[in-house]
């Protein structure tokens, strides 16, 4: 994760959202938040807020940031990130069953997927980030349309990219809320990512507050460069550790390697713990989102594979090799076919 920051498109963005907030006088004093575990970056997070999380490591080179963020009365959430999303690893003749663990051991934990778009992935996480919380959804894509920067920047090659947000409202506990997450997904050679990733729950009247904190700890977000030199090494000695783990020969690169990999294994049962906690009611809501308005379930009759897009106002959906998905009455050109809606969709 050799990264860097980019701010310069969004600055001038930053500064009206937080001139609109301090005119109404929902302003949000900021504190410096630095990752305890590695000190590997440092961002804004509110003053008086209850921030949680860090650098969590599962390998050598599977490191995933995460601030988790909770207003006073306990009303906004917002999160940055998030430690139960793997690397994807694109199917191949030998991991070819999506949702399969490929093990690369303590240098990272990937799982295989095809890849996803930005809208498609906003959609299938906010299932899990919202589904315990939220009854009743209700599309509500006016209120919260904005795009966060590339906090995160792989120097790696990206083939493809695209981003993607969901918003609705909903019933929860403490009453209604607007649910909204933001996400870049990127495909690299054989794999991909989401390399950047914000979401917050929040009463209606405070969505402009949410709103201000999700932008502003992401504009900040800076990775240290000691932490960056430290990373480069790390992968070196994760290429090291991969080539003995595939001759079977770890055990001769010492006994810190050995304890290095016992850590990992225990972040990973954490993380995993996590994730099951996350997807508790999974089961239950497997047609949460498509109550709302803006989601239709498709199938690709080239792929068989399934996929939730955007309601449009058109009938039929067309797909292209790249992942692009258009409605519309007729083919946009020839390089897009149908894709289908099941039965009784």
């Amino acid at each position: 994760m050799r990264r860097r920051l980019s701010l310069l498109p969004f600055m001038l963005l930053a500064a009206l959202l937080l001139s609109e907030l301090s005119a109404s006088g929902q302003t949000v004093d900021s504190v410096k938040f630095e990752d305890a575990s590695e000190h590997a970056f440092t961002t804004d997070v509110p003053k008086g807020w209850t921030v949680k999380g860090g650098l969590f490591r599962l390998g050598y080179s599977d490191e995933r940031p995460m601030i988790d963020m909770t207003s006073p009365d306990g009303r906004i959430n917002v999160r940055l990130g998030e430690v139960s999303i793997p690397t994807y690893f694109v199917p191949n003749q030998l991991h070819q069953r999506e949702g399969e663990t490929y093990d690369l051991g303590a240098q990272a934990q990937l799982v295989v997927a095809s890849y996803r778009t930005g809208p498609e992935f906003a959609i299938l996480y906010s299932k899990t980030r919202f589904n315990r919380l939220c009854t009743n959804p209700v599309a509500d894509t006016g209120d919260v349309h904005f795009s966060l920067p590339d906090y995160i920047q792989a120097d790696a090659n990206v083939s493809q990219t695209s981003t993607g947000e969901i918003s609705y409202r909903c019933d929860t506990q403490q009453g209604p809320k607007v649910a909204f997450a933001f996400v870049r997904t990127s495909l690299f050679a054989g794999f991909w990512q989401a390399t950047v990733l914000g979401s917050f729950l929040a009463p209606p009247d405070q969505v402009a507050v949410a709103r201000s904190v999700l932008l502003e700890s992401a504009r900040s977000f800076k990775l240290e460069p000691q932490w960056v030199d430290s990373q480069k090494q790390m992968d070196a000695m994760a290429e090291q550790y991969q080539r003995a783990r595939q001759a079977q020969r770890v055990r001769d690169l010492g006994q810190q390697v050995q304890q290095f990999e016992a850590q990992m294994r225990a972040m990973q049962q954490q993380v995993n713990a996590f994730e099951q906690r996350q997807n508790a009611q999974a089961t239950q809501v497997q047609g949460f989102l498509n109550v709302l308005n803006g989601v239709t379930p498709t199938v690709d009759p080239l792929t068989g594979q399934s996929r939730e897009v955007w309601t449009g106002t058109k009938t039929r959906y067309w797909a292209n090799g790249q992942g692009d998905v258009v409605n519309s009455d007729d083919a946009p050109s020839s390089s897009f076919h149908e894709v289908l809606r099941p039965p009784n969709q």
